[in-house]
């Protein structure tokens, strides 16, 4: 769209200087518009002697106005410039105009884009953070888990604490019952022995295996 804009102003300033000629050339017949040249060359001559003699430093002059073709002309000249400044001016405040609305559109964009990038994080961070709550929740879960299982565990282990405390004093009544009856007993002592030791360490070994499972 802002190509077609500018080849629409370069045509509009080309066409404006022929457009100028004609005004001159019609100034020249027709009454009305030889009037106004007229008037604008007489006042643009004025204006132009009157800086040309302050740039000089005389205060003291007369001005005498010029004939009236040649204000013709002048005038003439002065419409032709004014439409050619005129067309230029309308040319450049329009693609002023359409930079400046296309600046505002590509920023409404860009912060359009921020603002679903904020909101994109923002919606992260919030699952983030529930997913670090439950987290959280899971390893409460998990530890009070683990504590009331290693309860169980120790109180177990003073059981069989308890239960093989009780199997060394029937050992011992045992031992002392069978004093008397020789090597044979004595075998069979040993053997018991052996295997309450046996179940000693393999009840031992299951319950540290459960409490690192």
């Amino acid at each position: 769209m802002l190509p077609m804009i500018k080849l629409g102003g370069l045509v509009a300033r080309t066409l404006t200087k022929p457009l100028a000629r004609v005004v001159k050339t019609r100034a020249k017949v027709h009454p009305l518009l030889r009037a106004v040249c007229t008037r604008l060359g007489q006042q643009q001559h004025r204006v132009t002697m009157q800086l040309h003699m302050g740039f000089r430093g005389i205060s003291s002059y007369t001005i005498k106005p010029v004939s009236p073709d040649e204000a013709v002309d002048q005038g003439a000249d002065l419409i032709g410039e004014l439409l050619i400044f005129a067309v230029a001016l309308g040319v450049a405040s329009l693609e002023y105009s359409r930079a400046a609305a296309s600046a505002r559109a590509k920023e409404a964009k860009q912060k359009e884009q921020q603002q679903r990038e904020e909101r994109a994080v923002e919606l992260r961070f919030a699952s983030l953070e529930s997913h670090v709550a439950w987290l959280e929740d899971r390893l409460v879960a998990l530890t009070s888990a683990l504590e009331s299982e290693r309860g169980e565990t120790l109180e177990q282990l003073q059981a069989q604490q308890t239960r093989r405390e009780a199997a060394r004093g029937e050992e011992t009544r045992r031992e002392t019952a069978g004093r008397g009856r020789g090597r044979p007993a004595a075998t069979e002592r040993d053997g018991q022995r052996s295997l309450s030791v046996a179940q000693l360490w393999t009840s031992t070994q299951d319950a540290v295996t459960r409490l690192f499972k």
